[in-house]
């Protein structure tokens, strides 16, 4: 195997995707450049790369080889065989993007404002004509993943002959990138959708139709190749693109574990820097690429925009992943090039590298991408980018063996550690012990509000309240609920004049007395908000699912997996598989559904945000060890796996709905589409074009396939051809509305900023910006319309890269 460690960064102009027309769903790219090794060369001098350069050190131990290799296991049936069949496919999945609360930072005040770069599901499925199965993966550039859109996947998938004989719940693994940039809405559960103000139809329908196209797509490529291909893998640390947000619930972790991840320096490796690329070839063309890494992208809510009114975005790995495709899809072929950036362990990993000088790096991102909205979305998705091109083209060794699954659910709430061997690994200490390790009813303790925030240890305030607040302490842990849920200071009269405790004295570690609940198990947690039975806010059912292909094991888990947590796992499938021929093993993160964060018992105990988070109480990574091992067994036996208890509720289940939105209107004098600021006459290369339009909501057609603004060429007298659209990274499309709160009472009066970041390699000539969106003044016809800028120039002399 082919170990690529990220090399030292250079520099180079802003990022550019080369394209650029969208007709019938397919995006079509043209390009400047000469071809795919000298993008890759233009990308691997990006300004961008300079972020993170420097934060961290490499591993002391280099990336592992094959386990297997030197496993001396006797040979198994398909053991060898390295042939695959293989099909991709993409599609838009872009939600509203007027007023509709985003997914992620669980505030009303952090809602669409138009789009920065589009998002979209992407689908590939892979199939071993030796063993006879197949299996398909979907990420989405959503915040979550939730059962009620996998479901109504499902049942569209059952209705149609040709996919039901080949897809079912067992064989399909469906997750999101975690981009908090989206709107939400699309779950069935109260949790998730309280901040949205319920569920919201449109958003849902838009995820499943686009869920479905991409997976058509993929299935009708895999159906049309007559000959195999292989699938090669390669591994790489990338230094620079995550950092810890939570060192101090890591550094509960035993020290003789930590010791094992230390850098050439001595220091904790306290995230997984690892990633894990899969590149597809057929026929010696490349069709797809695949990589895990783990970090948040939360990196455009940091943005100028701030955290209220933000554009749509798939963040740092919907920029990756849009750019990888662009660029390998500039010759035009007939089956484009599909490039997934999934999620891994990430539920400590951040994109801020500064611990208490979130300032810093911003301000370090903003230097180097002084005309970026989101400079540090741009930084994080340009490291994934240049590494994942650096181990897709140096990647030589293939997948071999058989392809195979296993799918169950299990009821979360109720489980008890039984498995000796996962009991034997163990390694807490005594006074984190307990006879009987159960995990307990859902339940969200008083440092959930606090949020993910890099710098908040124990007794610092976090965004809203005190992180890691425990039981140890259970009158200081009253007092925070009482502060946090009603503005009150213990032994003063609050808003509500009413005597201290007054409201803790039911909820917090008090709640673990209450008869009838099984919350004695939270163990540290002051529960703030129960999520589990009797309220039923949040699915306590969940999917566990297994996907072989060859010598790679993915485990698919609705969590957000911490770093030492997701070492753990891994080591608990690989203990199992090893024998059997799997080499390596990696997490998909927030697959099929969605239950908040999976930490250590020792990271537990601490109750910071991922802690806190921790719904079933302090044994819920045992337990799920203990269900990945079950699974493991089972694949290896080839045996069937228990289906489990029912599954969770149908998509069919009233839930509180959005109302609908008001008419939209222009001031007097005015029309949709009118120019209330134009262009400036001539720009340079690197400087940024603005034109302002009259608008209307954008939710009325959220141009799916489409654009709202089309930056065009002038090519001889008359004709104008598309050279960017508002996926691209260089373009943004930022709505306004003379509303104050468009999330809660939509302004029908509202215009639509344009922007245009000229790249480097911008040929000389005449341009113009056209904007597009469609209005509803009344009645059942709504009216389409569009607004031109005047013509200007880009006069100066376009360099080699973008």
């Amino acid at each position: 195997m082919v170990t690529l460690l990220n090399q030292p960064h250079r520099t180079f102009f802003p990022a550019r995707s080369n394209l650029l027309k969208i007709l019938g769903g397919a995006l079509l790219c043209t390009s400047t450049m000469t071809g795919a090794a000298d993008s890759a060369q233009c990308v691997a001098k990006e300004p961008a790369l300079q972020y993170g350069a420097g934060r961290h050190q490499p591993a002391a131990e280099p990336v592992p080889r094959a386990a297997s290799a030197v496993s001396g296991q006797p040979a198994r049936v398909c053991s060898q065989d390295a042939d695959y069949f293989f099909g991709a496919g993409r599609a838009d999945i872009t939600g509203p993007a007027g007023g509709k609360i985003h997914m992620g930072n669980e505030t009303q005040d952090n809602y669409s404002a138009g789009i920065h770069i589009r998002q979209y599901a992407r689908s590939f499925v892979i199939s071993s004509p030796c063993s006879g199965k197949r299996v398909a993966l979907i990420i989405t550039d959503t915040g979550m993943f939730f059962e009620s859109v996998r479901q109504a996947v499902l049942a569209e998938i059952a209705t149609d002959p040709e996919l039901a004989a080949h897809y079912g719940a067992d064989n399909i693994m469906m997750s999101a990138t975690h981009t908090h940039s989206t709107p939400g809405g699309q779950a069935h559960y109260t949790a998730y959708n309280a901040f949205r103000l319920g569920h919201d139809p449109q958003t849902f329908a838009i995820t499943v139709d686009g869920v479905l196209r991409a997976f058509r797509t993929a299935h009708q490529h895999h159906a049309q190749q007559a000959r195999a291909g292989v699938i090669r893998i390669n591994q790489g640390e990338l230094l620079g693109a995550n950092g810890s947000r939570a060192f101090v619930a890591y550094a509960s972790n035993p020290e003789e574990e930590r010791s094992r991840y230390r850098d050439v320096a001595g220091q904790d490796i306290d995230t997984n820097r690892l990633m894990t690329l899969l590149r597809f070839q057929r026929k010696n063309r490349d069709v797809a690429s695949m990589n895990w890494f783990a970090v948040h992208p939360t990196s455009d809510t940091l943005s100028e925009y701030g955290v209220g009114a933000v554009p749509i975005s798939g963040d740092n790995k919907g920029y990756a992943a849009y750019r990888f495709e662009a660029i390998r899809n500039a010759d035009g072929r007939d089956e484009a090039f599909v490039a997934g950036f999934m999620q891994a362990d990430e539920g400590d990993a951040y994109t801020d590298f500064w611990p208490k000088e979130h300032e810093i790096g911003e301000q370090r991102a903003r230097e180097l991408l002084p005309n970026e909205p989101s400079p540090v979305a741009v930084a994080v998705g340009a490291a994934q980018l240049d590494s994942a091109m650096r181990l897709h083209d140096t990647a030589t060794e293939s997948l071999h063996g058989p392809i195979d699954y296993r799918f169950g659910y299990v009821k979360m709430d109720e489980v008890e550690v039984t498995d000796p061997v996962i009991l034997a690994s163990l390694q807490h200490p005594a006074e984190l012990d307990t006879p009987e390790k159960r995990t307990c009813t859902a339940a969200m303790g008083i440092s959930f509000p606090a949020g993910g925030y890099v710098g908040v240890e124990p007794g610092e305030p976090g965004a809203f309240t005190p992180a890691g607040v425990t039981c140890k302490d259970p009158d200081y842990a009253q007092a925070v609920i009482d502060d946090f849920m009603f503005g009150m200071r213990a032994g003063e009269a609050g808003t509500f004049n009413a005597p201290p405790y007054f409201f803790s004295t039911a909820v917090g570690c008090n709640l673990q007395k209450v008869p009838g609940l099984n919350l004695s198990c939270q163990a540290e947690k002051p529960v703030l908000f129960v999520f589990g039975p009797p309220v039923n806010v949040s699915a306590n059912v969940l999917p566990f699912q297994l996907f072989r292909i060859g010598n790679l094991a993915i485990i698919g888990l609705p969590w957000e997996v911490t770093t030492m947590a997701g070492r753990r796992i891994r080591e608990t499938l690989l203990d199992v598989l090893r024998e059997d021929g799997v080499d390596f093993a990696v997490i998909n993160g927030l697959s099929n559904d969605y239950v908040s964060y999976l930490t250590t018992r020792e990271e537990y105990a601490v109750q910071q945000y991922e802690g806190a988070s921790n719904q079933f109480g302090p044994w819920s990574l045992a337990v799920v060890q203990q269900e990945v091992r079950r699974l493991a067994l089972d694949l290896r036996a080839g045996r069937p796996t228990s289906p489990g208890p029912e599954a969770p509720r149908s998509v069919a289940q009233p839930q509180q709905v959005l109302p609908p939105q008001g008419l939209d209107q222009v001031p007097p004098g005015s029309r949709f589409g009118a120019l209330v600021s134009d262009v400036s006459g001539t720009y340079q290369q690197g400087e940024v074009a603005r034109a302002v339009f009259q608008a209307s909501s954008p939710n009325r057609d959220v141009k799916t396939d489409d654009s709202f603004l089309f930056v065009e060429k002038l090519q001889g007298r008359k004709n104008w051809r598309v050279v960017a659209v508002d996926a691209d990274p260089e373009t943004s499309f930022v709505w306004h509305s003379e509303s104050p709160q468009p999330q809660f009472m939509p302004n029908p009066v509202s215009t639509a900023e344009i922007l245009w970041r000229i790249p480097a390699d911008t040929p000389r000539g005449s341009y113009r910006i056209r904007f597009t969106g469609t209005a509803n003044t009344g009645g059942v016809q709504q009216t389409a319309y569009e607004g031109v800028s005047s013509t200007f120039e880009v006069a100066g002399r376009p360099a080699k890269c973008p």
